[in-house]
């Protein structure tokens, strides 16, 4: 008997030593720590959604808007309630009577839709793989995606309002005990102009390809369009869907059918899109042979049609298309008429390697570095490349090819625009940018004046009569007759309103039976701008098929306000389709520029 009182006399001694123990440990020892956890059981912190900064146009006007989605808690005193999605309207009623049980998330809502929607991307909730990338992002966020949204993510966040409630045993919440004010984030303004942007992919017509805008003397972009594209406001409405447990089924499919696209409509080919340019590269071609003295403005050279190397021939595609040449032939007509043999020579005298050189003096090889994280570098190739990473020698044919823009060059749309801004400015080449430019960012690429007109004349010949871009010749024999009775010269004339311009067809891809190779189509153009034409332009009744639907006099007005830039850049780019394998230059690519001039002038 004595011995089982001592053993439980023994159990009770453990049992109630342990407790001390513990009781010792809770209040002393980690006392501090379980008052903090009681006092934060206690009270619940709410973070209210702080309204992300929006982007501007180059008048000041929102390109992205935030628009409050309302909803009412079921369980208003919970601290997780199920919600339901309210109109505005009910909304409203509700904030006069019982504001306490009102909440709303921000729905970001993108009013340009596709035209816009490859330069500025778009927000979607934080992913397990965001979170892999940086755990410091809060889960409660959504986070750019794509373009601008993306670039200037931590830019754009603001932070939330913090509402701090006291709450019961049952996570009933009691009373407010504090409220920490939203800190916003300040808006970002670009350079783009949402008019011309609407303009240009409209224009486009669905086709794929690109159209860059840029301002000549800094290189601010106004236009930056991908085609075919997306409408960005297709994950909001996904996104509100799923928040309010509403039937998301069609804006799913939506997006996945963007994702199965075989168009890629999510590939911004503006920047992303490495393309060999074909005969836009000739303007290179015909400035470094002027630089090496390779060549001069007397220098003739015979166009028989085809040029002989060995058993191989070199053809122009005058004597390719339509079986006839252009006999004697110099430097500025070369480039009116896009001659291949004269570049040909051109290129070999003047050597792959200085050519390469040109090239990358140039831009081209090198991302333009705008606020873009999808644009790439692009590829100039020289004898060294070749030997290093194909193993293979180079041949007088591959210089050839190199001079006229084929081979294994790849350019962007973005950098043929940078290229050609140079050009327009007096051989100073400015760093393409998406915001306007406080402090400029541009070299001087030292080219003589003298062959900076040389090639300037040889782009005024493309767009005028007997060149190659048909489609602006009215503009500019028009243009011309005003300016007949004065002595201008070429870079003048452009100042005046002609249009200076250099078409390509680009070849790429494995030849067909008869030896013929898919092209793409290109055109890069320099125009000066009258703001007054454009404030005093008397404009035409347009049939229904042809009506654009960017509000023209708005867009004037907001020009008289704000001005406009002096001198234009326009780089456009369509891609062949199984539609039309033969994407030409002067038939496709011209016509998109002869639109946009149609509806600003």
């Amino acid at each position: 008997m004595r011995l089982k009182f001592l053993l439980l006399f023994s159990c009770l001694l453990m049992v109630f030593s342990l407790l001390l123990i513990r009781l010792l440990d809770v209040e002393i020892v980690n006392g501090e720590h379980f008052f903090t956890l009681a006092e934060n059981n206690r009270y619940f912190t709410k973070k209210n959604p702080a309204e992300r900064a929006v982007f501007l146009d180059r008048y000041g006007q929102a390109l992205v808007r935030n628009e409050k989605q309302y909803f009412k808690y079921l369980k208003k005193d919970q601290l997780y309630s199920d919600k339901e999605f309210l109109a505005k309207e009910e909304a409203l009623g509700l904030l006069a009577t019982d504001s306490a049980n009102l909440g709303y998330e921000f729905n970001r809502v993108y009013p340009y839709k596709e035209s816009l929607s490859s330069v500025l991307g778009y927000i979607s909730p934080v992913t397990e793989n965001d979170l892999k990338k940086d755990f410091s992002l809060p889960i409660s966020n959504r986070i750019g995606r794509m373009g601008l949204e993306q670039f200037f993510d931590k830019n754009l966040q603001s932070e939330p309002a913090l509402s701090k409630f006291e709450t019961n045993a049952l996570g009933q919440k009691q009373r407010l005990v504090s409220y920490t004010a939203p800190v916003y984030s300040s808006n970002i303004q670009t350079s783009l102009d949402p008019y011309l942007s609407e303009l240009a992919y409209q224009t486009m017509a669905g086709k794929k390809g690109a159209v860059v805008i840029m301002d000549a003397s800094n290189g601010e972009i106004l236009t930056l369009i991908s085609s075919p594209s997306f409408d960005a406001n297709v994950f909001e409405e996904n996104f509100i869907n799923s928040l309010y447990k509403r039937d998301s089924s069609e804006s799913m499919s939506k997006i996945k059918e963007y994702l199965s696209d075989e168009n890629k409509v999510f590939f911004n080919r503006s920047v992303a899109g490495a393309y060999p340019p074909g005969s836009i590269f000739k303007l290179v071609t015909a400035i470094g042979a002027l630089q090496e003295g390779a060549i001069d403005e007397n220098t003739i050279i015979e166009d028989n049609g085809t040029l002989k190397v060995g058993d191989f021939e070199y053809a122009n595609w005058y004597f390719t298309q339509y079986g006839r040449t252009e006999g004697a032939i110099s430097v500025e007509r070369a480039l009116a008429r896009s001659n291949d043999i004269f570049f040909y020579k051109a290129a070999e005298w003047l050597g792959p390697t200085k050519l390469a050189e040109y090239a990358r003096l140039f831009g081209f090889g090198s991302p333009t570095g705008l606020q873009l994280s999808q644009e790439v570098a692009g590829l100039v190739p020289d004898p060294k490349w070749k030997e290093t990473e194909l193993g293979e020698s180079w041949y007088l044919g591959n210089t050839y090819h190199f001079g006229i823009g084929q081979g294994d060059l790849l350019v962007t749309p973005v950098q043929i625009a940078n290229m050609t801004q140079a050009i327009a400015n007096q051989g100073t080449l400015c760093q393409g940018s998406l915001l306007p430019i406080s402090q400029q960012n541009c070299r001087d690429l030292a080219i003589d004046e003298k062959n900076l007109e040389i090639v300037l004349s040889g782009m005024l010949g493309a767009c005028s009569q007997g060149g190659t871009a048909y489609p602006l010749f009215p503009y500019n024999t028009k243009l011309a007759l005003t300016l007949s009775e004065e002595d201008f010269s070429d870079s003048q004339k452009i100042d005046q309103g002609m249009i200076a311009c250099k078409t390509g067809t680009a070849e790429f891809g494995a030849a067909d039976e008869k030896g013929y190779r898919k092209t793409h189509a290109w055109m890069t153009a320099i125009l000066g701008v009258d703001q007054e034409k454009i404030l005093n332009a008397e404009l035409e009744p347009i049939t229904n098929e042809e009506k654009i639907s960017p509000n023209r006099a708005e867009w004037a007005e907001l020009v008289r306000k704000n001005g406009f830039p002096k001198k234009l850049v326009i780089t456009v780019l369509v891609e062949s389709n199984e539609d039309q394998i033969f994407s030409e230059g002067s038939q496709d690519a011209a016509p998109v520029i002869a639109k946009v001039l149609d509806w600003m002038f």
